[in-house]
């Protein structure tokens, strides 16, 4: 074990366990106060911060918390950081966005988290609450995650104990509000009590960070990060243990295997095929989470059949929505019929298009595969490394040349038919998740490199990752700036 983690365990463990016991008595809203700093919905081709309805959407604050992250976690030497780009970066800037994250991620967990409870947005005057859920901001909300478990890229010892403890009840609070108020019986209830393709999806994403968790905690390579915990104050901290998960799994998927339709390679739970690709995107994340958890952790033969046939839907699902993508992207509704997927919009929603991939490339990857966990794809689909690593290929390259408009920033939807730019509003969601989606899959194919290999790799890659870099901090930093969180 590294110096650094002797230094911070006891502080670290000390701190988990005050949040763990903390978590029957979560922030009540009337503790629920306006924020430090007003995140934009859009921003105008002069830089003005823009708000929709004089809203604060919290999803546009989770989607710059990733932002941030993202561009702060690579900016390290090798990276951002590397002499090849931008070496004032690293540690110091570096160092210093990871400090706006954590000012950011306070703001959030003040001012929009009442008990895990995330409304989907307030009046900025005022700051009254919409008292409306959206279900769907949760998949991403809870990949908060990603900062508490890549601390260790920042050398500064208290900043890096920092990140290690102080986002506690911001990443494990919405895992235990769905689970407590929003899951039943294997379903997950929309806030009218009612179960469809979104609820079901939305949820089961929502808690892979539940899942990924004890999956960090029980694999080798996870000592210096939940394996810091003992198996009891683990639970605490979650508030569910590793059998009540694998009950909730093993519950979800009796309910996904009786609305399996195989001729489609689909799920309808009473409400039709066609699906919004975000909801695709999140069935995909929380199910890669789920059939880990119940291979890992399962109660012997049986569960090992059920984590492989949720792993084989899994790979059904994806196998059937990727030849329908086209270099800029996949429709924003996708209609599953017995002869393959099509289209179910004219429209490319940039958000949800970036959603998508970042839950299939993002965090716990679909092809993130390590020593202790089921390994499926090496074991029966390795051809899917290929496939996988060529999609994200192109996608990134087609997001480089057809979702940039004639400013130089990205536009919110194209034209599924041909690629053409439909909607040039920049919106603050859109720009963050770009951030974020390219940060973790930008280096998967050949077309582009870290700055560390910009010598060593055709002068076309090194130019077009150049390229890339530029398109990221100059919208993260106007990102920032329009919110008011930069100096």
């Amino acid at each position: 074990m590294k110096l650094r983690y002797i230094y911070a365990l006891p502080i670290f463990l000390s701190a988990l366990f005050i949040f763990s016991s903390c978590t029957e008595g979560e922030q009540p809203a009337d503790d629920v106060e306006a924020p430090n700093y007003d995140v934009p919905h859009t921003i105008s081709a002069d830089g003005t911060a823009e708000f929709d309805s004089d809203r604060l959407y919290t999803n546009d604050y989770s989607n710059l918390l990733h932002g941030i992250f993202m561009i702060a976690g690579n900016s390290r030497d090798s990276e951002y950081g590397h002499e090849n780009y931008r070496p004032e970066l690293f540690p110091d800037m570096m160092e210093e966005r990871a400090e706006r994250w954590l000012t950011l991620m306070h703001t959030m967990d003040r001012s929009f988290n009442d008990g895990g409870r995330f409304e989907s947005y307030h009046a900025k005057d005022g700051f009254e609450s919409s008292s409306r859920l959206d279900l769907s901001i949760y998949p991403h909300l809870v990949y908060s995650y990603h900062m508490h478990h890549r601390g260790s890229r920042f050398d500064d010892e208290m900043l890096y104990e920092r990140l290690s403890r102080e986002p506690g009840n911001f990443i494990t609070s919405p895992g235990r509000y769905l689970l407590d108020e929003h899951y039943s019986n294997g379903r997950f209830y929309n806030d009218d009590g009612t179960a469809d393709y979104e609820s079901m999806s939305y949820g089961l994403g929502g808690l892979h960070g539940h899942g990924y968790a004890w999956i960090i905690w029980y694999k080798p390579g996870g000592e210096d990060n939940m394996g810091l915990l003992t198996e009891e104050m683990l639970a605490g901290f979650l508030g569910y243990t590793i059998e009540e998960m694998a009950d909730v799994y093993r519950a979800v998927a009796d309910r996904l295997d009786d609305a399996w339709v195989e001729e489609k390679s689909i799920y309808d739970f009473g409400d039709g095929t066609t699906w919004k690709l975000d909801a695709v995107g999140a069935m995909l994340r929380g199910k890669k989470a789920m059939y880990d958890f119940l291979y890992m952790f399962g109660d012997g033969e049986a569960d090992d059949e059920l984590a492989r046939d949720i792993f084989d839907r899994t790979v059904a699902m994806l196998e059937g929505v990727m030849p329908l993508a086209e270099p800029w992207g996949l429709p924003e509704r996708i209609e599953f019929t017995e002869q393959g997927a099509v289209a179910g919009s004219d429209t490319v929603n940039l958000y949800d298009w970036y959603q998508f991939l970042n839950h299939i490339g993002g965090g716990f990857a679909f092809d993130r595969e390590r020593e202790s966990t089921s390994k499926f794809i090496t074991r029966y689909r390795e051809d899917l490394f290929d496939e996988l690593n060529a999609f994200f290929d192109r996608s990134m390259v087609g997001a480089v040349d057809y979702h940039i408009g004639e400013n130089g920033r990205l536009v919110g939807a194209v034209s599924f038919e041909d690629g053409s730019v439909t909607d040039d509003q920049l919106y603050v969601s859109t720009a963050g998740m770009f951030l974020t989606m390219a940060g973790n899959i930008y280096t998967s194919g050949d077309s582009f490199a870290r700055a560390d290999a910009w010598d060593d790799v055709d002068d076309s890659v090194a130019e077009r990752s150049r390229h890339l870099y530029d398109l990221k901090f100059d919208h993260i930093e106007l990102l920032e700036q329009a919110a008011g969180i930069s100096e």
